[in-house]
C-alpha cells in the first residue's frame, strides 16, 4: 500500500498550518485508533475545517504514513548517530537501547499509533522502508559483535534483535513519565538485563 501527498504553500503559513494538521493527527490516531478517527476529528483537533486538510493530504492514509514517517526519520538518524559515536559493538547496542526508551517516551503517540494499527500501516511504503533501514542498524551491531566474540553466537542475530524491541516496546505500557522511576533509570535496567542476556562468557 502506498499513498500520495499533497502538495503543501512553501510559505511559512503553509508550512505551520502542515504541521499541526500532522500533530493534531497523531494525537487523534493515538487516542481513536485509525480506523475510528475521521478526518473532521483531525480537523477538530487541528480547529480547522474538514476541507482544508485536503489541500495538504490525499486521504486519511496519507496522514498516517507521513506522521508515522516522520517520527521513524528522527529514529534511523538517531540510531546512525548511537553507532557511529559507539566504541564497539556492545557500547553501539547499549546505545541503541537507550535510544530505543528515549524515542518512546519522546514520540508516544507515534508508537501508539505504531502499536494499536500496525495491521494497517505495516504495508506502506514508507514505513517500510524506514523499518527495513532501523532492522538494518540493529542487525549489523549485534553480528559485529557476535563476529567480536563478545555477543552469543548460539542465538539468531534476528531473534535477538526481535526479543530485544519486544521488550522495549512493551515499556510503553507501563512506564509513567511523571512516575517515581525516571526514564534513566528504565535505561540503566533494561540495559543490564537485555545485553548481559546475550553477551559471550568470559
Amino acid at each position: 500500500m502506498s499513498t500520495t501527498r499533497r502538495r503543501s504553500t512553501g510559505s511559512p503559513t503553509g508550512v505551520a498550518r502542515k504541521e499541526l494538521i500532522l500533530r493534531s493527527a497523531a494525537k487523534v490516531f493515538a487516542e481513536k485508533g485509525f480506523s475510528s478517527a475521521t478526518v473532521r476529528d483531525i480537523a477538530d483537533e487541528a480547529d480547522m475545517l474538514s476541507g482544508s486538510l485536503y489541500y495538504y493530504f490525499d486521504s486519511k492514509e496519507a496522514m498516517v504514513e507521513e506522521v508515522l514517517v516522520e517520527y521513524l526519520d528522527r529514529m534511523v538518524r538517531a540510531y546512525g548517530i548511537a553507532v557511529a559515536d559507539a566504541k564497539g559493538s556492545t557500547d553501539g547496542l547499549e546505545r541503541l537501547i537507550a535510544q530505543a526508551l528515549r524515542g518512546l517516551v519522546d514520540n508516544r503517540e507515534h508508537v501508539t499509533i505504531l502499536q494499536n494499527d500496525w495491521h494497517y500501516v505495516r504495508l506502506m511504503k514508507g514505513i517500510v522502508d524506514r523499518q527495513h533501514q532501523i532492522e538494518k542498524v540493529w542487525l549489523d551491531t549485534i553480528q559485529k559483535g557476535i563476529d567480536a566474540g563478545v555477543i552469543r553466537s548460539d542465538i539468531d542475530a534476528r531473534m535477538m534483535y526481535r526479543t530485544i524491541m519486544g521488550a522495549i516496546q512493551a515499556v510503553i505500557r507501563w512506564f509513567n513519565p511523571r512516575g517515581r522511576v525516571s526514564i534513566d533509570q528504565v535505561i540503566t535496567i533494561q540495559t543490564a538485563i537485555l545485553v548481559d542476556g546475550i553477551r559471550a562468557a568470559a
